[in-house]
Formats: C-alpha cells, structure tokens, sequence
C-alpha cells in the first residue's frame, strides 16, 4: 500500500486531502457540542485539577508532574490511533478523518461573529461571557475597546496556531502528526501556563507547543507582510516597546511580529497590558492613531481567511507540481 513506501511517497496525497477537508470542514462543520476535541478539552481540564490540585507545591514537582501528565493525555490515545491506521485498509481516508476532527474554525468565526453583534448592540456583559471561548485572560475588567482589540489578537493568533499549523502538519507527517500537535495545542490551552494555576504545571507543553507552532506564526507573519507591506511591518516591530526587556519576556518574538503585522493590515492598535487571574502581564504595545472597535473583529476574520487561503495555494501548488511530474512519465 502507498502508506508503506518511504516518507516522500507515502505523503504523496495529503496536499489533495487537506484541500478535500478544508472544504467539507467549511461546508459541514460539526457542531461544538459533537466535536472530538470538545470532549479532549473536558478531559484535559478534569485531568489538570486532578493531577495539579495545589499549584503552590514546589516548582520542581510541578515540572514533572505536568510532563507526566502531558504523556498520559496523548501517548495512549496516540498509540491507539498509529494501531488502527497500522490496520486500516484505507489508511488515505483515515488521515483525511483524522485531519478533520482536528479542524473547528468554524466554531471560532461563529463565535466571533455572534460577540461582535452583541457589542454593536452595547450589551457588554453578555459579549464577555460569550468571548470565554475565545479568551483565555480575564474578561470582567475589558471595555467595549478591550475586548474587541483582545479578540481581534485572539483570533489572529489562533489562526495561526490552531488551523495554519494543523495544516502544515498535516502536509508534513499525515494525519497522526496534525492530530498530535492538535491535542498538544488543547493542553496548552487548558493548563496555561500564564496563570496561577498553570504557572508552571502547565510549562513543558506550553515549551513544545511554543516550538512545534513556530513555522505557523512565521508562514502568517510573511503572508501579511507581503499582502500589507513589509516595510511597514517592519517599522511597527521596530518601534514599539519590544526593547523592554520585562515586556520581552511576556511577549514571544513570533507572535509579537505577527501582530504587528495584524496592527499594519488594520491600521489598528494591538498589545498592551493583559490580566490571568489576578496577575498583570505588561506585553509591548503596538501603537497606531486608532483602537480596535467591534466592526474590525470581521476584519481581523478576513485576514484570517487570507492566511489560510495561503496555506491551500500552498498545497495547490504541489498538487500541480505533482500532476505535472505524473504526466511528465
């Protein structure tokens, strides 16, 4: 079978298959509540209160701890997964299967939408409750303008670490790699590691994520600049606070350039301050004449879109390639 041959062969129909999900993950989007990695989250939430019931222990304990409880959340259900794709008589249509119980933007951009309606109808309270699904900070302290700058940067982030690098995963090591990654991600986002709780339980997934998220944030950062300028981009990361080095230390270089160049594409202010619990971050500020408004949450979704519009071409260009090579014999 193709999935035996060696690693360059093996892989030969993924970029046809991610275009093939992509488009039933828009088209037939599974509802939130039926959702794989919805019932994973409830899993890694009871399993992080019950494996880090006090965060206060010492550090070093909670290192390991959270290494370990990292292993027990993914290597059983990963090693179940690589047997049945060992087993299945279509392992194609297994990687395909897998690639779309990974894909839930669509719950994303509905949410989005639904909170940017509730803000244009000034009903803030409901808007913050609405957005936990979006934000991981604290919600009850955030304006009208707050809360739509924190959602225009969560979803320009998310984008990039829960679709884009699914995809190149994907593309990639197949369908076990994107849903290994994927349920790495959950983790990452369940055991933050910029709260109290997570501080430093949550630190070793948030390290690998950190790293495996990378060529993501990198492939979104270059497709903004060159959509909305480089030069520009590069003024605005130039400029801003990024020399602080107490900011330096909350803000990562990648997600930092990313929304500058988000900030560039919408000639909105991004950064600042941010609240986990009762801890203040101070974040570099991204600074232009004007603050974010409910309105540009639907920008910030377009340019979501183009991002991910980039990734497809990407796998476009190589099925092509590959026909061409094909045809060539």
């Amino acid at each position: 079978m193709l999935y035996n041959l060696h690693w360059p062969q093996e892989l030969w129909l993924n970029p046809l298959l991610l275009l093939v999900v992509v488009l039933a993950s828009v088209l037939l989007p599974l509802p939130a509540e039926y959702h794989p990695l919805t019932l994973y989250r409830y899993f890694a939430r009871a399993l992080g209160h019950k494996v880090n019931p006090d965060p206060n222990r010492p550090r070093q304990q909670l290192y390991i701890s959270g290494t370990l409880a990292l292993l027990v959340a993914t290597v059983p259900l990963l090693a179940l997964v690589y047997s049945l794709l060992q087993f299945s008589e279509l392992p194609q249509l297994f990687d395909a299967l897998l690639l779309f119980a990974c894909l839930d933007w669509q719950q994303r951009r509905s949410t989005a939408l639904q909170i940017q309606q509730t803000l244009q109808r000034n009903q803030l309270a409901l808007a913050r409750e609405q957005a936990a699904a979006l934000l991981l900070r604290r919600r009850d302290n955030l304006t009208s303008m707050g809360l739509s700058k924190a959602l225009c940067e969560s979803l320009i982030l998310r984008s990039s670490s829960e679709v884009i690098a699914t995809l190149l995963w994907f593309l990639v090591g197949g369908g076990l790699a994107a849903l290994s990654y994927r349920l790495l991600l959950v983790l990452q986002q369940q055991w933050n590691s910029k709260t109290i709780a997570g501080r430093h339980f949550g630190r070793p997934v948030s390290l690998l994520v950190q790293l495996l998220s990378a060529p993501a944030l990198l492939f979104s950062c270059i497709s903004l600049a060159l959509h909305y300028g480089i030069r520009r981009c590069w003024r605005l990361y130039r400029t801003a606070e990024w020399r602080i080095k107490q900011q330096r230390r909350n803000f990562g270089a990648l997600p930092y350039c990313l929304l500058c160049c988000a900030a560039a594409a919408l000639r909105r202010s991004l950064g600042g301050p941010v609240y986990y619990d009762e801890v203040k971050l101070s974040r570099s500020r991204i600074t232009l004449i004007q603050e974010p408004a409910a309105a540009d949450i639907t920008r910030t979704l377009k340019l979501t879109r183009q991002n991910h519009l980039a990734v497809l071409t990407l796998a476009a260009v190589i099925v092509l390639l590959q026909l061409t090579w094909l045809l060539s014999y």
